[in-house]
């Protein structure tokens, strides 16, 4: 219900409507504006709504006058779906409906599912954590894997395999966080090792504590924390923080072979 009074997100022409309901605007694939015009259309609107209008007047190529000249906004790419995310993410509000449109259109759009969009859509379920594995099984998991880099893909990018998907992940930590879920959290690091073959990480281990931290300044609901819970949080500390020859703080560190 929130969504949907926010912004109904289509294909070809667009409406938007005001938080409170006051006012809508529409606008075609055919429509110039002027700045003035074009400022006029964020007035009153929140964020979220603002990210939208111009994530959209980008999609339909609708000009702009800048003085004597007409700009033609580009496409928007995966770092422009990136940022809207962001923007709904920031919100704290639940957009579990809105992510998904979000998603889909980005997905019809032919737009890259690179992971710094992924895990902030991701962040926009808030702790609607079932709402995003749903979401994960039902195709943000396998547009991940897919952007993967290949075997026949030059070194670099072969290098960071799997920091797409982690990244991705890592979105998915935050929600069990703002959820309060360690223990979905863990299965989550299992996973990531035994499904997609990648090692959780301390930033994976963050995710979770800030989505966490976010939860606890917003309710007290979850201050009274079960021992079970705890130990939830201890295996998943464990689980992200094991040894990497990767990790250059640990460089020094001296080695001892068991034999």
């Amino acid at each position: 219900a929130a969504a949907s009074q926010m912004v109904k997100l289509t294909t070809g022409d667009s409406t938007y409507v005001n938080s409170d309901g006051t006012s809508n605007h529409k606008i075609a694939a055919s429509d110039n504006f002027t700045t003035d015009n074009f400022i006029s259309l964020l007035h009153r609107k929140t964020f979220t709504e603002a990210s939208i209008v111009i994530l959209e007047t980008m999609r339909n190529g609708t000009s702009i006058q800048l003085g004597t000249k007409l700009m033609q906004p580009p496409k928007p790419n995966s770092q422009t779906y990136c940022l809207v995310a962001t923007t709904i993410a920031n919100s704290l509000k639940q957009n579990s409906e809105l992510a998904l449109q979000l998603f889909q259109e980005a997905m019809d759009q032919g737009v890259t599912a690179d992971g710094r969009f992924l895990n902030a859509l991701l962040r926009c379920f808030g702790d609607d954590i079932n709402g995003a594995l749903a979401a994960w099984k039902g195709g943000i998991g396998a547009a991940a894997a897919k952007f993967e880099p290949k075997p026949n893909d030059n070194k670099q990018q072969i290098i960071n395999r799997g920091a797409n998907l982690l990244a991705a992940y890592n979105g998915l930590m935050h929600v069990c966080g703002r959820a309060i879920r360690p223990d979905v959290a863990l299965r989550l690091a299992y996973a990531m090792q035994k499904t997609a073959g990648i090692e959780p990480t301390e930033t994976t281990l963050n995710c979770y504590f800030a989505g966490k931290r976010l939860a606890l300044s917003m309710t007290d609901e979850f201050r009274n924390f079960s021992f079970s819970m705890n130990q939830y949080e201890s295996l998943l500390s464990v689980e992200c923080t094991k040894y990497s020859s990767k990790d250059k703080r640990r460089a020094g560190d001296k080695k001892i072979r068991i034999i």
